[in-house]
């Protein structure tokens, strides 16, 4: 009995001429094209040939592809041939862009195709645009899914009203790139699981390395008269074998960590779909503990991420749970576990303790050890969280200096990732902001808004933040109707790609109800300042000084409807908020007292409002200095409390 032909094994199905069908606007024709050669070309893992999956055994190429403009005969009846070539592939793949969206060709060859095989083998690949952008008012222009793709196919041949909420790849930097978006749909097209095929892959390059190594090693062997070169090259094949091992190694435990982790649950003891991320995210963690002891680099960095993720997701007391527990592990992996002190320290600082997360951040400059000149991205990284932590306490000089360094270090970076320069100048900018540099502060924000577009995309969670730093910036200058209109581009991003409850979330909010409330439109300002401090009570669940900020501005809405009492109680839950963060007397004091002063003096109780005013004033010069910008400004403002009334003036 002979061997199978692998060939000859792993066929396509003959029911299908093609293994997919590319649909794409005639102005992605050249992305259609790279893909359509990445796809034709792209060798699936040996050990994955022949491998049965739902929709057959896995080929060695993934042949023929059809691409409409290339296939087609000269014919007359085109629609005829799409149609053929429709029926007759076993896959769609849609390049989605605002022009596909826009295509009635592109649409139809969607309903088609799903008349024909259902909604379960249409892939999508996003490379502009942003999917479901239609559903928010002003962005219809941004959609980038065809409507064929929005919507399920009904029994009679047309759309139905249910969604089909496809999955898509995004070939684009900022989101899966170009090698992972690849793999998502060579995964789809073959019915491997994602997991699989990227390990597999990974293991080949490490393969062709050591490979390369090996055959440098036996040049060596060959030219021996070389002697001293060759001695060269084998320490560098050496070298390089060792490196090889050392990813292979690291590479294979963090994909079977990775892929263990959903291993957790039992289906006979839990329903998949109650199963949320925090439960995987605290089986995650004491899962690193247990089974990753004795490799501290890797448990060090899937710990950083763990804690990123409790962090975005608001979970803080589980974020500062797991990396406390795990502090010995995070300091003996040196400059592998600065990543995982750094996150440490941005929880402290969102649960408002920043003495803490100034000391943590310390720490974390400390791992990297006493040369200078090394590691200059982590010191970048390190000095950028010590200048935002020092900003948050009030340090501005030494939060300035802090970001100096940080931007010199990002520089000197080879491999600082896109978004480096921009997030100093952004922290920047806003310091000069606060320090009334209102139109130096501008040109920083806006060169910082630009290089998160530019690296990251327009619809990035980084491109929103920095429209809220504008809004900041803009807020601060007195620019109220050009800050209202930059904090809306900063919402229009992050309610999209945040959840409802995350702070960042709120933070925005806060900030456009702050806004709003200098322009006098108080009922939208106690809208969005109300959903706000409803995020960061269930956020924090307890005492936070971001709590603080919101309710002062809830104060003034209060005041201003003739409510004193209400107001004044509210701000009393402010500075219980300040207090329970800060644990000294921070600027923000000074700053409610003085709001205290003007709801007062608004109810006509002058005397404790000039009392609340000199005391405010008083915490201001201690803690920011009488020159300061805002000192200045508010130094005003009680000046006017304390003026006698003009002759005539009758007082409320």
């Amino acid at each position: 009995m002979t061997a199978a032909d692998p060939e000859t094994e792993t066929r396509p199905d003959p029911t299908y001429a093609y293994r997919a069908f590319i649909s794409y606007s005639h102005a992605d024709k050249q992305l259609a094209q790279r893909l359509h050669r990445a796809i034709e070309s792209y060798p699936i893992p040996d050990k994955l040939i022949g491998k049965e999956t739902a929709v057959g055994k896995t080929p060695r190429r993934l042949r023929p592809i059809f691409r409409d403009r290339e296939e087609l005969p000269a014919s007359g009846d085109l629609t005829a041939e799409l149609t053929a070539a429709l029926r007759g592939s076993m896959f769609l793949i849609v390049v989605c862009s605002p022009a596909a969206a826009r295509s009635r060709w592109v649409n139809e060859e969607i309903r088609q195709f799903k008349q024909f095989h259902g909604d379960g083998r249409v892939l999508a690949l996003v490379v502009d645009g942003e999917p479901h952008a239609s559903d928010i008012p002003g962005s219809h222009h941004l959609e980038c899914f065809p409507e064929a793709l929005r919507w399920r196919i009904g029994p009679d041949g047309r759309l139905s009203d249910m969604p089909a909420e496809p999955i898509a790849a995004d070939l684009r930097r900022e989101a899966d790139g170009r090698r992972l978006a690849t793999q998502k749909l060579i995964a789809g097209l073959t019915g491997l699981k994602l997991d699989e095929l990227v390990r597999r892959e990974t293991q080949r390059r490490i393969a062709q390395v050591t490979a390369v190594a090996v055959g440098a090693f036996m040049g060596m062997l060959v030219t021996g008269g070389l002697a001293f070169y060759a001695n060269s090259l084998r320490m560098e094949a050496n070298a390089q074998r060792a490196i090889a091992e050392h990813e292979a190694a690291a590479a294979r435990a963090a994909s079977d960590y990775l892929v263990g982790t959903f291993e957790l649950s039992n289906p006979a003891t839990e329903n998949p779909r109650t199963i949320t991320a925090l439960t995987i995210l605290g089986r995650s963690a004491e899962r690193a503990r247990r089974e990753l002891a004795g490799q501290p680099t890797i448990e060090a960095r899937l710990l950083a991420t763990l804690g990123r993720a409790y962090n975005n997701l608001g979970l803080l007391n589980e974020a500062a749970a797991s990396l406390e527990e795990a502090m010995p592990v995070i300091e003996k992996a040196g400059p592998d576990g600065v990543d995982a002190m750094l996150t440490l320290a941005q929880t402290y600082g969102l649960q408002g303790q920043l003495e803490k997360s100034l000391a943590t951040a310390d720490r974390a400059e400390r791992l990297i050890g006493p040369n200078p000149e090394a590691h200059p991205y982590l010191r970048g990284k390190a000095s950028l969280a010590r200048g935002r932590i020092l900003v948050n306490a009030s340090r501005v000089k030494d939060g300035l200096s802090a970001f100096d360094r940080a931007m010199y270090y990002f520089r000197r970076a080879d491999d600082a990732p896109p978004g480096s320069v921009a997030s100093v100048l952004s922290n920047r900018g806003l310091l000069l902001s606060d320090d009334g540099q209102f139109a130096a502060a501008e040109a920083s924000l806006q060169e910082s808004l630009a290089l998160f577009q530019k690296e990251l995309g327009p619809g990035h969670l980084q491109s929103g933040k920095a429209w809220y730093s504008l809004a900041q910036n803009s807020f601060n200058a007195g620019n109220l109707p050009k800050a209202r209109q930059q904090v809306a581009e900063a919402l229009k991003i992050e309610r999209k790609v945040l959840d409802a409850d995350n702070p960042i979330l709120a933070n925005t909010l806060s900030m456009q109800g702050q806004i709003y409330q200098g322009l006098g439109q108080f009922s939208e300002a106690e809208r969005s300042l109300r959903e706000a401090v409803a995020i960061y009570r269930k956020a924090f669940g307890g005492p936070h000084f971001l709590i603080g900020i919101a309710e002062v501005y809830l104060a003034m809405i209060e005041s201003e409807r003739g409510r004193t009492d209400a107001a004044l109680v509210t701000l009393a839950d402010a500075k219980r908020n300040y207090d329970a963060s800060y644990g000294k007397t921070h600027p923000n004091h000074g700053d409610l007292l003085v709001n205290r002063a003007k709801i007062l003096a608004r109810a006509g109780r002058l005397a404790e409002a000039r009392s609340d005013c000199a005391a405010g004033m008083g915490i201001l010069r201690e803690t920011l200095g009488a020159d300061a910008s805002f000192t200045r400004a508010l130094t005003a403002e009680c000046d006017r409390l304390s003026a006698p009334p003009a002759r005539g003036a009758s007082r409320r």
